[in-house]
């Protein structure tokens, strides 16, 4: 499979802006019911997260935020 086609998008929002924004072949979190990866194609999940870092993989490496609390939601984008 191409490298392409293992990437989806990503949008990461807090209460004050848009944080983060790009394609990602893995993102990596905490939640309250522990350590999740969603790939591309995850089934649809709203969860809340636990503190803890966020990890972006993206094609050139990753990146990495800390977070504090709120939620996760992934869903299919068309």
């Amino acid at each position: 499979m191409a490298e392409n086609e293992k990437m989806f998008p990503v949008k990461i929002i807090t209460p004050d802006r848009v944080f983060y924004t790009g394609e990602a072949e893995m993102v990596e979190f905490n939640s309250t019911s522990g350590q999740l990866g969603v790939y591309k194609n995850h089934i649809p999940l709203t969860t809340v997260l636990a503190p803890g870092a966020v990890i972006v993989h993206e094609a050139g490496g990753e990146k990495i935020a800390a977070v504090h609390a709120g939620f996760a939601e992934c869903c299919q984008m068309q």
